[in-house]
């Protein structure tokens, strides 16, 4: 292991088995990552508490994770915070993010160039304005995504594309004005299931199964004043 410290910056480079806790307790506090290994490869912790704190801060200096068995779990509590991550590989990983405060920012990518088979990502946020960006799968391998998201907030917006041959979207929406794009594809049988309560909430769903022997659900239960479902399944191109 190598650490770097400099101007509030931590750079960690970790190689096969390795565990590791970063807490920050102050504003602006940066982490870069770098991490490959194999069976059981990586646990991770980090908290963040503060505003303006960053896990991977720019597109060009990701988080970058590859193994088998991972769990990863990130907290940032605080305002304006951002994480991007990529996972290339990932088979049987558990990544659990927790999001405290308004206006945060994560980007994650699980699968890219690899297998994700059995990985189960939870995301849970509470605040106002905070925006999610995750795809999963991408590689041809990719199999078996579960996602677990959990929002108590208004104006949060979510944009998830599951590219899993048979991916388990779960969502559990408190609040108001939240905005819910997601997108699977894949020739095997995927779901969804919604709860959501609060007004003005816009989801849109499309599905894609390229033939008729899998199937696609979509089960929500809505509580809900002027908001929009929308809801496309097809074979080809939704």
């Amino acid at each position: 292991m190598r650490i770097l410290i400099k101007s509030c910056c931590v750079y960690l480079v970790l190689l096969y088995s390795l565990a590791y806790l970063v807490s920050a307790t102050a504003s602006n506090q940066l982490i870069y990552l770098t991490q490959s290994g194999g069976s059981s490869a990586l646990t991770m912790n980090i908290d963040q508490i503060g505003s303006g704190n960053r896990v991977g801060t720019a597109a060009n200096a990701r988080v970058s994770l590859a193994g088998t068995s991972m769990t990863v779990d990130v907290d940032q509590v605080g305002d304006n915070n951002i994480i991007t991550g990529s996972v290339a590989q990932g088979n049987s990983t558990s990544f659990t993010l927790r999001s405290t405060g308004d206006s945060n920012t994560q980007s994650l990518t699980l699968g890219g160039t690899g297998d994700v088979q059995g990985t189960d990502f939870d995301f849970g946020a509470t605040g106002d304005s905070n925006a999610l960006t995750y795809v999963q799968g991408g590689a041809a391998s990719s199999t078996s995504g579960n996602t677990d998201v959990v929002i108590t907030g208004t104006s949060n917006d979510l944009n998830i594309t599951s590219e899993v041959v048979s991916a388990v979207n779960n969502w559990d929406v408190d609040g108001s004005s939240n905005d819910i794009d997601t997108t699977q594809t894949g020739n095997q049988s995927h779901s969804i299931t919604a709860d959501i309560t609060g007004s003005t909430n816009n989801i849109d769903i499309d599905q894609t199964n390229s033939t008729g022997s899998v199937s696609g659900v979509v089960d929500i239960i809505a509580i809900t004043t002027g908001g929009v479902i929308d809801i496309d399944q097809c074979t080809s191109g939704c």
